[in-house]
């Protein structure tokens, strides 16, 4: 089983490194995709030290879903029969990597994408089926990407990830992650509350992630009514009510939200542009 990888820069600093160096070492290739809009030249020169690191500059932010797409390509080129996709801001659980692959040759005739945990300390093992997975920490079957259409550009970040599961889904195939095998990463500026006796958590992303991830919601929600709609009505609902309970700058972000939703029903994508 050959095993590439993909992970996607965005102005990062050399910490990124120490994250790389914990899959690094088992992909045949690692292709290092750069979105950055100004460069880390010690990071840069940092990836020259190993042998199996492409690094790949995009010249500029063009987004997460073009960022993937290339990577991808590029292992299916080098004709790899799983490419792990990763956050720059992920940390892989190298000592797993046996499981991992246990769990790659039980299922592959089943599931397209087999990710790991989030967060998460389970001692029960099972592969455990998911309709929304998120980027980082997922073996992607080569073979079975290449019989859909892949990563969407136009949605350039934020459910980039929900709208190729829903693709996988509608070819036959599954998705799912490994319950007992945990990535360790780090989502927005994280802020854990309570909310009627349970534990919630606000995210506090940019603001200008509150008109992707509405605008591309409400998108995909439109395309496909069905497979959307439990993630889409919690999403409005309950991430609403965080950014209102707990979250700073409330009116910029909701004003985020309708032009996000505003172009999502012009069918508006791409990158976000200024009002003028």
């Amino acid at each position: 089983m050959t095993i590439n990888g993909v992970v996607v820069l965005y102005n990062p600093d050399i910490a990124v490194i120490e994250n790389i160096k914990s899959y690094q070492s088992f992909c045949h290739k690692l292709f290092v995709i750069d979105n950055s809009t100004s460069y880390n030249e010690e990071v840069i020169n940092s990836l020259k030290e190993f042998k199996n690191v492409e690094y790949l500059s995009l010249k500029g932010n063009q987004g997460i879903a073009k960022a993937l797409k290339e990577g991808m390509a590029l292992s299916i080129l080098d004709k790899a029969d799983y490419t792990l996709t990763m956050d720059q801001d992920s940390l892989f659980p190298t000592d797993k990597l046996d499981v991992i692959k246990s769990y790659l040759e039980k299922y592959s005739s089943e599931y397209a994408i087999i990710g790991l945990n989030f967060n998460s300390e389970s001692s029960e093992s099972k592969l455990i089926e998911e309709h929304f997975l998120l980027t980082s920490g997922n073996f992607i079957k080569n073979d079975d990407y290449q019989k859909i259409k892949g990563f969407k550009e136009e949605l350039f970040i934020d459910w980039v990830d929900f709208d190729l599961d829903e693709q996988f889904y509608s070819i036959g195939k599954k998705v799912g992650y490994i319950n007992e095998v945990s990535l360790i990463h780090k989502m927005g500026n994280p802020e854990s509350h309570k909310l009627m006796g349970k534990e919630v958590t606000a995210l506090n992303h940019p603001l200008v992630r509150y008109y992707y991830r509405y605008r591309n919601g409400l998108y995909l929600y439109k395309r496909n009514k069905k497979y959307f709609k439990k993630k889409y009505k919690h999403d409005i609902i309950i991430d609403r009510i965080k950014i209102l309970l707990y979250e700073k700058n409330k009116h910029a972000k909701f004003k985020m939200i309708r032009k996000g939703r505003k172009d999502a029903k012009r069918n508006i994508l791409g990158p976000y542009k200024e009002e003028k």
